[in-house]
């Protein structure tokens, strides 16, 4: 699921903050000033679709020489197949490189550049969103991201961005975790063996109940604080659909679990997993707002399996193999388990997953006979 990392680094996000976001159409929301120095440490996100990646030239951003002299921040994808950014201050130059995997021309990527000028430490992670592979490159050495530079990419002109594949960009001063993304709002309650919780309460060692495995105790309880845009926005499941006393906010990629005659008639299998987004019909199943930042999160057992949140059978945090490279491990939400040597591997997810075909022909069989794409 991964690849190499260099030398490592634990991400750290207490009492951090992101700072600016720039969505499609060019509209950009402040969230904090920046010093007059820029920023020692952060981290930029891009989310782009590589279709429109491959069919178009040049650079995903640029702040070349000629408006800076002696300035130079670009990230580009190139004929080797794997994304660049080079960057020069000066004399001093940074570059980093990560694979785009076997088929670059489709999906949808997840771009973050993180830096730490005290540390000496930057990272450039590529997650292809569509296929759920992650790739890094980190290097030693690190350039701060100075105003001029965040003027260019989330000023009035916004001239270092303006490729046509970019989704949104945000900026954050903190090292934002990367991976499988904590997906369930707080307040959410959680059967535990001593009854319902809220999910924010839970700690290390409490016991949860599963649908298939009985109670099991929780690894790590934690969350992140996200932009809602792109892959990372919510979704509002209404009560009284899908079985809920009451609505239950989700990231659009946290997968529950349908189940019925017709799913097993058509996969073969009593359950299946659908991301939340695959939901959304504008009555049972609605978008949330976009462009603020939004708390979630997220429960890690030793093993994948369905959880009841809200009332309604979700998933734990599904970490894949991840935890065979440490260096990788560390940059996700749960990373500080990887140095105690208690990062689990799941094997497997506890059921099959949904395609968006899939997902189609469910939606048209249930729309058909009258019913709403519910648990």
């Amino acid at each position: 699921m991964a690849r190499r990392a260099g030398v490592g680094f634990l991400p750290e996000a207490c009492g951090m903050s992101w700072r600016l976001l720039r969505r499609r159409d060019g509209q950009v929301r402040r969230y904090g000033g920046i010093s007059g120095d820029g920023l020692e440490r952060g981290t930029l996100v891009l989310e782009v679709d590589l279709g429109d990646v491959s069919r178009s030239r040049g650079p995903l951003v640029q702040l070349g020489p000629q408006r800076e002299p002696g300035c130079l921040f670009v990230i580009e994808p190139m004929a080797d197949g794997r994304m660049h950014l080079l960057r020069r201050q000066g004399a001093a130059v940074s570059h980093l490189s990560v694979g785009l995997g076997r088929d670059p021309a489709s999906g949808r990527l997840r771009l973050s550049y993180h830096w730490d000028r005290a540390r000496g430490r930057s990272l450039l992670t590529a997650e292809n969103l569509t296929r759920g592979t992650i790739r890094q490159q980190e290097a030693r050495g690190a350039l701060p991201v100075r105003p001029n530079e965040i003027a260019a990419l989330f000023g009035p002109d916004a001239a270092a961005i303006r490729h046509p594949a970019l989704d949104w960009a945000g900026l954050a001063d903190h090292w934002q975790t990367v991976g499988p993304v904590p997906g369930i709002a707080p307040g959410t309650l959680i059967d535990t063996g001593d009854g319902p919780r809220p999910i924010e309460t839970l700690r290390p060692g409490d016991r949860v109940r599963t649908a298939d495995a009985g109670d099991l105790p929780v690894l790590w309880q934690g969350r992140i604080a996200a932009p809602v845009l792109g892959g990372l926005r919510t979704v509002r499941l209404n009560a009284p659909y899908f079985g809920l006393p009451d609505n239950l906010i989700l990231r659009s990629t946290q997968r529950v679990a349908l189940s019925g005659a017709d799913v097993e008639y058509l996969f073969g299998d009593d359950q299946a997993l659908v991301e939340a987004r695959h939901l959304v019909d504008g009555r049972s199943a609605v978008w949330g707002p976009e462009g603020g930042i939004e708390v979630s999160h997220g429960l890690l057992l030793e093993r994948h399996a369905l959880i009841r949140a809200g009332g309604l059978w979700t998933e734990s945090l599904y970490l894949g193999r991840i935890g065979r490279s440490p260096d990788l491990a560390r940059a996700t939400a749960p990373g500080a388990l990887a140095d105690r040597g208690q990062m689990p591997l799941h094997r497997g997810p506890v059921h099959r997953e949904l395609l968006d075909f899939e997902v189609r022909a469910l939606a048209l069989a249930r729309h058909g006979g009258r019913a709403p794409l519910a648990a």
